[in-house]
Formats: C-alpha cells, structure tokens, sequence
C-alpha cells in the first residue's frame, strides 16, 4: 500500500533523487514529495506552505487531532485535503498530506517535514550557520564573519541566523551545519575557573 500510495503521488514518472540521502519510511515521502514538487515546478511553493504546515504542528489541538485514533484515516486524509486546498497548497503538498493521512503516518508528520526541510537546504546548496554573540552585528563584522564562513563550508551559500545573548559576555558562539565553535569570553572564564579549580 505504501509504495503505491508513493507512486502515485510521483504519477508513475521516474523519481528524482534528493540532493541528500533519505533512509526509512519518512525518507520514502520526503523523496516522493520532492519529486513531486520538482516535476510539477512547485518546489518552492511547496516549501513555503510545508514550512508553515510545521508551525500549525506544535499546536494542542492540532497535535491532538494528529494522535487521536476517534477519527479514521480516510477521514483525517478528507479534512487535510480541503485544508489543503483551501490555503492555497499546491497539488503536490496536498497530495503528500493524503497520502500520509491515508496510511496512518500522521505522528510521523513532524519527522518528515524536518527531513523534508533539510532535503531543501541542500537542494539550494545553502550550509545553515548561527552565531550568537554579546551585542548585534554590525555590517563590517556581519561580512567577515560571512566571508569567513564561505571558506568554511566550501562554496555553500550561507543561511545565517543571528542571536544576542548578553550573558556570553564578548567573542563569538558559531553553529555551522554539524559543528559547534564557542568562542566566548563566558567560556574562556569557565575554562580558566576549572583549571584553577583542578590546580587548587
């Protein structure tokens, strides 16, 4: 049932792969739904709307809906459907949403779309980065730091999200893809603390 649900969502044309490996079942609708989207030039859309599916996501009563067994999957997979469409969803979201519904993999909805999410990131060849420091950046630090990071992620462009954290207290706290780099003068505090501590 799951592969034929699948294949019809890609109507039966050979599936583009994702930029990046997907495994297991929720790789097996991330991977239908970008091709999908692909086929029928609605990537983008489809990204816009998913994104905005995944905050509707973390609500009580739309968690509850997701879990509750009171309502069939047929019936779930209909009231999706006309939510879908009435927001504006393109087909291809429309149909991945169905599909889920249909075979029981609501609870699963959250996971999929974080994949899916990240299928996205590579697919714009985009490396997400996030710096936390003491004050905002200013343009001339913003640009280095960009211009720094570029080096970093070879040739990725660079999505980056900026926080201010005072209690960091100067220097810089970087998040790149997988890797984390404190930098702040919060921690060089707490690491001399702990040598002093370990000496004493």
């Amino acid at each position: 049932m799951l592969k034929i649900a699948i294949r019809s969502m890609c109507s039966q044309v050979k599936s583009t792969k994702t930029p990046i490996p997907v495994f297991g079942i929720e790789g097996r609708y991330v991977s239908a739904l970008y091709s999908a989207a692909i086929k029928l030039k609605q990537i983008d859309e489809v990204e816009k709307h998913i994104r905005g599916l995944q905050k509707e996501l973390v609500k009580p009563k739309v968690i509850e809906f997701l879990e509750t067994s009171m309502i069939s999957a047929t019936e779930k997979a209909k009231l999706l459907k006309g939510v879908g469409e009435t927001t504006g969803m393109p087909s291809a979201a429309v149909n991945f949403l169905v599909v889920i519904a249909e075979n029981g993999r609501l609870k699963s909805l959250r996971r999929i779309i974080r994949m899916f999410l990240a299928v996205m990131v590579a697919h714009r060849n985009e490396a997400l980065c996030e710096v936390i420091t003491a004050k905002p950046l200013d343009e001339g630090s913003r640009k280095a730091l960009i211009d720094a990071l570029k080096k970093f992620v070879k040739g990725k462009n660079i999505q980056l999200t900026e926080k201010v954290d005072p209690e960091i207290l100067g220097g810089v706290i970087v998040g790149v893809e997988d890797k984390h780099i404190d930098l702040s003068i919060a921690r060089k505090i707490q690491m001399y603390t702990d040598i002093i501590k370990q000496s004493v």
